[in-house]
Parts: structure tokens; C-alpha cells; sequence
């Protein structure tokens, strides 16, 4: 088994300077639209979901766990910004122990009431009665929503907002690309350390265990990794449960399998990739159709970047060959109903569709990637990361290997 040793990023997070120039910009933009202010919710507790357009703003999540409300807390593992024209931003959350040279905004209170308390600094900066645009409403319960209205008031009206941090987040700063490089570097190389130990005799949790210690003394965290073998390898998931891996089955020689990592990695940013292989042997004929497929079609996408294209354009093309190669009628290609999606702080919207009107410009950062069944056991799919420059394509997950069976 090859050794690699663990390798955290060096680089610096996103600086204050860049935080507060994003805290302007969603602020204007919300202006333009006619809201009186900005209220930016997110969700943390123990994973990342809801939480990027906070932590794009602010680089602060809440770490603590998400308990059920009770008249001695409301909202925990949540967290909120309020922008106010003439303000401050203010930013409420439970996190009593928040490292303060982590987020360096100089109104910061804590709650062990989040929803209320963000809807009374709203107050106090003037938003009572306004029009309020609402940004992360991913990471939103109900409960938090109808608390921040009712303490608003019916003379209150909190609209969408989602719209201006997608399109604040689509284009990447140069530090944020060099950070999206680091985490691809990070997630090569938990990629190798997860296809050295793939071998006969094996488990698929003992595989996904040596690259978790890889990975956490990297600094990274596995949101999932989508894995399955054998005679379920034509899944994208082994178990639609926690853990979704399979710790009982041995792998046998011949049997193929795939994994799709992904994570924040550096400083929140993410890594996300997907390689598949044969065990222990080469690929049969089917086995090895699947997989050259795969790469095939995420290959013929990114042939269609071009500046100044529609994202749909890109599904368009993937679309065109998957028909000339098959493969895409099966329920693991059913699983992933798109061609890639934005990369940043998560698997960012907007997604390669038909409907995708986005165009195409210098600063984007793209993942793209297919899954394609072939018989009973087969499965196969491929994934590149991509930052869009000025003049070229350059590929982010071109260290690891497209073809590690070979």
C-alpha cells in the first residue's frame, strides 16, 4: 500500500478585508432590489448544510448540535446576520466559545434564543416594518421563520433572497480559487489513499476508515462517501442509511466499485471527485465499457466550455452522449439528474441542467460529472474539477488518476 502523508492546506483563510467587502455587496445588491436590509440565516450544527452563505459572509458557522426547541433555547446549531444600511452587521449565534480572530465582525451577540434575537437586532437597526430580503433559507426551520416574523410584526414582510448570495457566490475571488486548488489537491490525494487500500479481502468501511484518518489529520471533513461494490456496485450508495458503507461484505477480486468524496477540506472550501475501478483484476469487457464511458461523457462536457455560453449548452452536450453511449436509463444515472454543479463552500448551486440560464464566465469553478449503470454490479462514474480562466480550462483534479485500475 503506498503511503501518503497528510497534508493540510498552508494557505491563509479568506481575509477580513474580503469578508466585509462581501457583506457590501450582498447589502447593495439587496438595496437595488428595494429591500431595506439583509437578514443571512445558517444552519451548522454537526455538518455543513444551510450554513455556506453565512459562513460566506461572515467565515462563522455554529458548531453546536441542533437540539429540539424548549423554553430554555430556541434555534440551536443555527446562526444570523442582519445588514442594515447606516449599520454595522450584527451577528447573533449560539456559539458561545466562537474564536473571535476567526470572525472578526465587531457586533457579535450570543443567544440561546437565535430566531428571536435575530428578528430584535433587525429591529433595532431599523428593519421593523421594512421589507426584508432572506438569504439562507435552506438552513431555515419553519419554526425560526414564523418566530423571526411574529417578532418582526405584521407590518414586517421577509421576501427571498437566496437569488443574490448564489449569484455574490458563482464567481470565485483569486484567493478563493487558490483555496478550490488546495482542496482538490486534498481530495486527490484522499482519493489515492482510498484506492490503495481497495484490495480482495477487504471491507468498504475498513477502505472508507483509512481515508478518514487520512483525511481529518489533513484538516478535512467527509460530508459523504458515496461507495458501493460487488454485486450492488450498479448503486450509488451501498445502504440508504448512516453509514451508507457496507462493513460486512468482503471484496472479491473482479468486483467493481466507485466512491464520490466530498467535503469542506480548506478553510470550508471543498474537494469533490469521483473515481471508479475494478478489484484486484482488470476490467472485463462490460466492466471496462462502463468505465470508459463515464469519463468519456464528463470529457465531451467539458469540451463544450466555451465564455460566454449558457450552462445548459453543457447539459445539452452531456446529454448528446450519453445517447450515443448508453448507459443512462439506469436507476444509478437516475440518482444524479444532472452534469455537475458550481463548487465553493458546498455543492453549489447553480447545477449543469436544461434549465441552467447561467453564462459562463472567467472566475467559475465547476464540477462536472456523470454515473452511468451497465448489468447487475456495474456502475461506473468520473468526476473533474474545473476553474474557468480568462484564456483556459484548467483542470483541478487532473492529479488523480482517471484510469487507476490501469
Amino acid at each position: 500500500m503506498i503511503h501518503i502523508p497528510p497534508g493540510p492546506t498552508t494557505l491563509p483563510r479568506v481575509d477580513d478585508a474580503e469578508l466585509a467587502a462581501r457583506c457590501d455587496r450582498a447589502l447593495d445588491a439587496a438595496l437595488r432590489e428595494g429591500f431595506s436590509g439583509l437578514i443571512v440565516w445558517g444552519r451548522g450544527s454537526t455538518n455543513s448544510d444551510g450554513s455556506q452563505d453565512l459562513l460566506y459572509l461572515t467565515n462563522h458557522m455554529s458548531a453546536v448540535s441542533h437540539i429540539p426547541d424548549s423554553e430554555a433555547h430556541r434555534a440551536r446549531g443555527h446562526a444570523g446576520l442582519i445588514l442594515s444600511p447606516g449599520h454595522d452587521p450584527v451577528l447573533v449565534t449560539d456559539s458561545y466559545d466562537l474564536d473571535r480572530s476567526e470572525v472578526s465582525l465587531p457586533d457579535i451577540r450570543l443567544s440561546t434564543f437565535v430566531d428571536r434575537d435575530v428578528a430584535r437586532a433587525a429591529s433595532e437597526l431599523g428593519l421593523k416594518g421594512a421589507r426584508i430580503g432572506l438569504a439562507g433559507r435552506a438552513g431555515l426551520l419553519h419554526d425560526a421563520a414564523l418566530m423571526m416574523a411574529s417578532e418582526l410584526g405584521e407590518s414586517t414582510t421577509l421576501e427571498p433572497a437566496d437569488h443574490i448570495l448564489k449569484s455574490l457566490r458563482l464567481i470565485k475571488s483569486p484567493h478563493e480559487v487558490a483555496l478550490l486548488r488546495e482542496a482538490s489537491r486534498i481530495g486527490c490525494d484522499w482519493m489515492s489513499v482510498c484506492l490503495a487500500a481497495t484490495e480482495p479481502g477487504r471491507t468498504e468501511g475498513e477502505i472508507v476508515g483509512e481515508g478518514l484518518r487520512w483525511l481529518a489529520a489533513s484538516g478535512g471533513f467527509a460530508y459523504d462517501i458515496a461507495v458501493a461494490s460487488g454485486p450492488v456496485g450498479h448503486r450509488y450508495r451501498h445502504r440508504q442509511a448512516l453509514p451508507t458503507w457496507d462493513s460486512h461484505r468482503r471484496l472479491e477480486a473482479g468486483d467493481m466499485i466507485h466512491f464520490d468524496l466530498w467535503g469542506p477540506v480548506a478553510h470550508g472550501y471543498y474537494c469533490d471527485l469521483t473515481r471508479s475501478t475494478v478489484v484486484g483484476s482488470a476490467p472485463s469487457s462490460s466492466q471496462a465499457r462502463v468505465l470508459e464511458d463515464s469519463i468519456s461523457l464528463v470529457e465531451s462536457v467539458i469540451a463544450e466550455i466555451d465564455l460566454g455560453r449558457p450552462l445548459s449548452d453543457l447539459h445539452e452536450a452531456g446529454t448528446h452522449a450519453m445517447r450515443q453511449l448508453g448507459g443512462g436509463e439506469s436507476d444509478f444515472s437516475a440518482m444524479i439528474p444532472f452534469f455537475g454543479h458550481s463548487l465553493g463552500l458546498d455543492c453549489e448551486a447553480p447545477f449543469i441542467t436544461s434549465y441552467a440560464t447561467e453564462i459562463i464566465r472567467p472566475g467559475m469553478v465547476l464540477a462536472v460529472e456523470c454515473f452511468l449503470g451497465g448489468g447487475p454490479g456495474e456502475g461506473g462514474g468520473f468526476e473533474h474539477v474545473l476553474h474557468v480562466g480568462e484564456t483556459e480550462v484548467e483542470i483541478l483534479t487532473s492529479s488523480s488518476p482517471a484510469r487507476p485500475w490501469a
